[in-house]
């Protein structure tokens, strides 16, 4: 570990000494492994994105991840900023483990390491303004405590439990900020979690040789050595990066060159080919309605989790693992999952303050996917879910606003994900088929990679039908109106 900190001090003085131009070129050479061949010219648009290396090592029997983490940083805001934030989810208590900092560093030279908020902030102080357009590069070393045996009670996609070894946001992550106003409030756990900007990951594993890492993104190089594994991957242009390391058996098939791996436990073989079925026909399904998956590998990972069904990250989707049990459950749980990698992961929306935008699409895109799997019926029976849940708000009096921070909701499931995706139907039975297959794709083709908000969504679709829609969106999304239920 002492030598690959050397390597990368190294490499961070080197790149403050001009070396960085020609080793951006190789790593956005190297990012191209991530992304299937016709959207490797995505990588053109680098320079809109900051980049993160990673080497840490990870340790199953202490339980920790630990290492370095050097982000290059580009200020892509309006105005000069003093500081940089970056969130260590850990240390929340939902987490119920730890995320320290060690040491910080900027330009080669050590600085003060600042907590804030209940050590859920790092607080890093530039040693000058950094200017619209200016770059610096940070380095960070950290190490990360996780919990055993938590899933049921805390945040499964971070524990360790049934030779699993779940790492959500294990690392320290910069925070988004926008004309000079941080997003920094810690979370609310109802819903997901992770803001952020898209990124390129360039990540390097140390793990014990006889578990499998599964990541975002993909391998580009590994060696064994003395019963340890050294591992590289990349993400091509991700908003996080996910990290599992487990003892598990895969199955795997071939969508459109999307390579998709089911993973399950040992004994439920049957229960990793209905999840590899499920995630096979959704990708294929969104692919057509949609627009085409970038990614050159997908996985689904079981977890033992007591407060969600399945949580999605970038090329990775964690799922409760008594699901793989229960085929029907497991099938449709999957279908909304799947579709998380279009909606939060590819067109990145704010998941706590309009969570409805990710949440409710990819409900809605449950019945997208029954209809064109099974047909109209199951499509309907879907919907009637999303009925009797909403009907159930109404008849309480307990109606509200989809459009507000997830804090504030009353009736949080039913409010974002059941009558969120009925807009959608009442959107789809106002513009017709054809403008909503429009609408979806346009969406999808211009905010790849972007961070889009409710302003986006219907100049996407007034455009698809050439009509005005503002009366439906303020109806359904904006205030309380009595709405007919579609």
């Amino acid at each position: 570990m002492q030598l690959t900190r050397i390597i990368i001090g190294l490499t961070l003085v080197l790149m403050l000494c001009g070396w960085a131009p020609a080793q951006q070129s190789a790593a956005n050479a190297d990012q191209a492994a991530a992304l299937l061949p016709e959207f490797r010219s995505d990588l053109d648009r680098a320079s809109e994105w900051n980049r993160y290396t990673i080497t840490a090592t990870i340790e199953p029997t202490r339980p920790t991840i630990s290492g370095r983490l050097v982000l290059e940083y580009t200020n892509r805001d309006t105005v000069a900023l003093d500081r940089l934030y970056f969130r260590l989810f850990p240390n929340l208590a939902d987490f119920a483990g730890r995320l320290d900092i060690s040491a910080v560093m900027i330009g080669g030279q050590n600085r003060k390491i600042v907590y804030e908020q209940k050590r859920y902030l790092l607080r890093v102080d530039l040693p000058s303004q950094l200017r619209p357009g200016e770059k610096t590069v940070v380095a960070l070393d950290f190490q990360t405590s996780v919990p055993v045996n938590a899933g049921r009670k805390f945040y499964g996609a971070f524990n360790l439990q049934n030779s699993v070894f779940a790492l959500a946001s294990a690392y320290p992550l910069v925070a988004m900020v926008r004309s000079g106003a941080w997003d920094i409030a810690a979370p609310d756990t109802r819903g997901d979690l992770v803001n952020s900007e898209t990124a390129l990951y360039d990540v390097t594993l140390i793990a014990p040789a006889d578990w499998t890492l599964i990541t975002t993104g993909s391998a580009v190089d590994g060696r064994l050595d003395a019963g340890n594994q050294t591992a590289r991957f990349v993400s091509g242009p991700q908003r996080d990066f996910m990290i599992v390391a487990a003892r598990l058996k895969a199955a795997s098939a071939d969508v459109a060159g999307t390579k998709v791996n089911a993973y399950y436990l040992p004994g439920n073989e049957a229960g990793g080919q209905a999840a590899l079925r499920a995630a096979v026909n959704a990708i294929q399904v969104y692919n057509t309605q949609f627009g085409r998956y970038p990614l050159a590998e997908f996985d689904l990972v079981p977890v033992d989790a007591g407060t969600f069904l399945g949580v999605e990250y970038p090329g990775i989707t964690l799922i409760e693992q008594r699901l793989y049990r229960k085929p029907g459950q497991l099938e449709i749980v999957i279908a909304h999952e799947v579709a998380h990698q279009w909606w939060y992961s590819l067109v990145g929306n704010n998941v706590q303050n309009e969570a409805w935008m990710d949440e409710a699409l990819a409900s809605y895109s449950q019945v997208i996917y029954a209809e064109a799997i099974t047909g109209r019926e199951a499509a309907n029976a879907e919907l009637e879910q999303f009925r009797k849940s909403y009907r159930g708000v109404r008849a309480a009096k307990r109606d509200t606003v989809v459009k507000q921070p997830n804090q504030k909701i009353r009736n949080y499931y039913p409010i974002v994900y059941s009558k969120g995706a009925l807009f959608f139907q009442a959107l789809r039975n106002q513009i017709g088929d054809d403008a909503f297959g429009r609408f979806l794709k346009s969406y999808y083709a211009d905010h790849r990679y972007g961070f889009v908000n409710g302003a986006d969504l219907l100049g996407t679709a007034e455009q698809a039908c050439s009509c005005q829609l503002d009366q439906l969106y303020r109806d359904w999304i904006e205030t309380a109106a009595p709405v007919a239920i579609p």
